[in-house]
């Protein structure tokens, strides 16, 4: 580089790294265990809210956006495009699903098909409260993170976690409508409810290092 060798009287070389494009996919769970809320929002506004975080942190020229919703009703592909325009169309379909009244989500299929869909090598981020079976989609995220830099985001509910004693309570099973009397006065069924939940979340958690997810 003979302007800087000039300025600092000593050899510069100019060594040209090439800024490759990145493509970054988003797996977003958009099922009825999704609609969900005790908090400030529901799961379902927080998994729009990490798919919107993930696209404006890769927002670049040249870069990539696109999102499989994982949907009851089978995965919906949004093909990886560039620009802002794409990015808020993307984020739109996210927000805009369709509500459904049941139904389970096959997360694995959604990342079989993210596989299919995304050629290049990349950024995965996959967004889901992952409350089904490990066993259903831990094989397909580890054929994705075979090939992809892949990322999990977990939505959880606190009251996912524990039951807050508020005597006889009414649930709902948004995946089936079958609905349950719960007594939550009971001291031995809240712990149990608290153990069975730590539970769930280790094996989650187990299955998401043995795929090499983050």
């Amino acid at each position: 580089d003979w302007n800087v060798t000039a300025r600092f009287q000593s050899p510069y070389v100019r060594d040209t790294i090439a800024d490759r494009e990145l493509e970054t996919w988003a797996v977003v769970d958009v099922g009825p265990s999704m609609d969900f809320g005790t908090a400030f929002c529901e799961k379902r506004d927080l998994a729009a809210s990490a798919a919107a975080a993930v696209g404006f942190l890769t927002s670049r020229t040249g870069n990539r956006f696109g999102a499989v919703l994982a949907s009851p009703t089978g995965p919906v592909v949004l093909p990886a495009r560039g620009g802002r325009s794409n990015l808020m169309a993307t984020l739109h379909r996210v927000v805009d699903t369709p509500r459904l009244d049941g139904g389970q989500v096959d997360l694995g299929l959604a990342l079989d098909r993210l596989g299919a869909s995304a050629r290049r090598r990349g950024l995965v981020t996959v967004i889901s409260d992952l409350l089904t079976d490990p066993d259903e989609w831990a094989p397909a995220l580890r054929r994705v993170a075979a090939r992809h830099e892949t990322i999990a985001i977990e939505i959880i509910d606190p009251r996912e976690l524990e039951l807050p004693d508020v005597g006889l309570l009414s649930v709902v099973d948004p995946r089936s409508g079958r609905t349950r009397e719960i007594p939550t006065a009971s001291k031995k069924l809240r712990a149990r409810y608290a153990a069975a939940a730590a539970e769930q979340r280790a094996r989650i958690a187990e299955s998401l290092r043995a795929a090499g997810v983050d």
